[in-house]
């Protein structure tokens, strides 16, 4: 997903003279990559405010395209680059919304239940998330972690057992965790699901792309100035 916001630069060239406006393709290219990098910037500082981030993965997919001086289209941009091998690109729904279906072959989207994040929290550790408790469904898996979270509970999950079962007429993920009486519903199964957009990528990088272009545009001709104006024949 690429995105590109649009700056009038009519007022910033008017009042060059010739000599210099023969460095505009230079200067534009700059002062473009170091807006774009601008709005990459507020991009990675929302996500965290957004979203659930168990890493950094996210916040590196979001990159730029540097403008290039010699382009017919002087212009940079800046796209996300979240794309795995089991899932495109994921941070298109959040932008635009959609609809989220299962991929690499799997039937269910898993979605965490509020006895999960009790255990987990909101970021679930990696032997609580939905690939390792499938690779244990109906099996006895062994596990020196604590289970925090059970009320007054506290011990070693060295006994845990994982199952499907349908409840309320939903399937759901069971877990059994060696002191608990009862199964503890840990993931709702479900075929699809409907993304809401709340990633607001256009209008953060298009806010920040114009508040950063006149101190840009006047950096970079600074930078010229001193260097002195040079002309390549």
């Amino acid at each position: 997903m690429e995105l590109r916001s649009t700056v009038d630069v009519s007022e910033a060239v008017a009042g060059l003279d010739d000599l210099q406006k023969k460095h505009i393709p230079f200067a534009l290219a700059k002062t473009l990559t170091a807006c774009a990098k601008a709005g990459q910037s507020a991009v990675q500082a929302s996500l965290g405010e957004k979203f659930t981030l168990r890493n950094n993965f996210t916040r590196q997919g979001i990159r730029i395209k540097p403008a290039e001086k010699n382009a017919t289209r002087i212009e940079a941009d800046v796209h996300t680059h979240t794309d795995t091998p089991s899932h495109p690109d994921y941070m298109e729904p959040q932008e635009e919304g959609g609809e989220k279906v299962p991929w690499g072959g799997h039937h269910y989207i898993a979605v965490p239940t509020k006895y999960l994040r009790q255990i987990a929290g909101q970021i679930v550790r990696s032997d609580l998330r939905i690939g390792v408790i499938m690779a244990n469904i109906g099996d006895v898996y062994e596990n020196d972690r604590t289970i925090r979270g059970l009320k007054h509970q506290r011990g070693t999950a060295h006994a845990t057992v994982f199952f499907i079962q349908e409840f309320n007429g939903r399937k759901y993920v069971f877990m059994r965790y060696y002191k608990m009486h009862q199964a503890m519903p840990i993931y709702l199964l479900i075929e699809e699901a409907n993304i809401k957009p709340r990633l607001e990528m256009e209008q953060t990088v298009d806010a920040a792309v114009q508040a950063a272009f006149p101190e840009k545009w006047r950096d970079t001709w600074r930078q010229i100035m001193v260097r002195g104006l040079r002309v390549t024949i």
